[in-house]
């Protein structure tokens, strides 16, 4: 188990929201550069746009300090398409978050971004690289050129060791799916040359956005496995993602859920009230009563959703 799920394991032992999000997701753009079957963004309504850098900034010191909060500069979009995203990584370093992790799909990591992460000494870089087999990666990464990819990951790794740096922390991850099913003992060894301590491989399950895009997954997710199986009238337990995740939209919407793509369940907005005041606000109450009272069915996106996590 790598350092990020250990993080992510105690933090999710128990049910109690504390007074500040342990995962807050920031979404400095949803603007990509690829097309992936997957990616749920094109189904959203929710428009598109870059956060205003004065408000990543208003988020970034509202975080500053908190020993048990991961800063994710990430939503529905790659980060590096942000004309300030650099600066952006920069402060986050200057005003004092203490655990950050970037999720990218690798396209932008030129010499100059592969600086600016290892500058920002953020402690994740979470990329995602389906499998090791170009025609079957570049299906599923549209627009994607595979050969540039790895180079530029590789590229990653280089100038963290010729800098003399710990960080980033580098995760390679590879969703399992229909396309990539035969691919993981071949990606596992392809990059195992390339890790150091905390760097890691990783694995995520497929899914499909509640329907909203085709089905490629090779097996259920474990909270579906245990919906499925409580008996009939039994009440589903809530689900923790509610208690520990806060995702902000480049807008500054704010949902509960960073599987909310069209921020369908909008708790509030860090333009207009504090992020803590959102997190201890009574719209995300309301949510979390109906999940206790096992009510997740009125809740348009729980109902349908593959990333439980009770």
């Amino acid at each position: 188990m790598g350092l990020i799920d250990l993080l992510i394991q105690e933090a999710f032992k128990d049910l109690d929201p504390g007074d500040f999000p342990f995962s807050l997701g920031v979404e400095a753009t949803n603007h990509c550069n690829l097309r992936c079957p997957m990616c749920p963004r094109e189904a959203a309504d929710r428009g598109y746009g870059n956060m205003d850098f004065e408000l990543f900034r208003s988020i970034a010191d509202q975080a500053a300090g908190r020993d048990h909060t991961v800063f994710l500069p990430t939503g529905f979009g790659e980060s590096f398409i942000h004309p300030k995203f650099r600066e952006m990584l920069q402060y986050l370093k200057e005003s004092g978050v203490k655990i950050t992790c970037l999720i990218t799909n690798a396209t932008y990591l030129d010499e100059k971004n592969c600086n600016a992460l290892v500058d920002s000494q953020i402690s994740f870089v979470n990329i995602s690289l389906d499998g090791t087999v170009k025609d079957v990666y570049e299906k599923i990464r549209v627009n994607a050129n595979y050969e540039k990819v790895v180079e530029n990951v590789q590229r990653l790794f280089r100038i963290r060791e010729e800098r003399g740096s710990a960080l980033p922390y580098i995760v390679l991850r590879m969703i399992k799916m229909e396309e990539t099913a035969d691919d993981a003992e071949r990606f596992q060894q392809m990059w195992a040359p390339y890790l150091k301590e905390n760097d890691e491989v990783t694995f995520s399950n497929y899914q499909t956005w509640s329907n909203t895009v085709e089905d490629h997954r090779v097996e259920k997710p474990e909270g579906m496995k245990l919906l499925e199986s409580l008996p009939e009238g039994q009440k589903k337990p809530p689900c923790r993602m509610i208690y520990k995740t806060l995702q902000i939209y480049y807008d500054g919407r704010a949902t509960p859920c960073c599987y909310d793509y069209d921020c369908t369940m909008e708790v509030g907005n860090v333009q207009d009230e504090s992020i803590e005041e959102i997190w201890k606000g009574e719209r995300l109450a309301e949510i979390r009563r109906l999940h206790e009272e096992g009510r997740l069915d009125e809740i348009s996106i729980c109902k349908n959703c593959q990333e439980y996590t009770p």
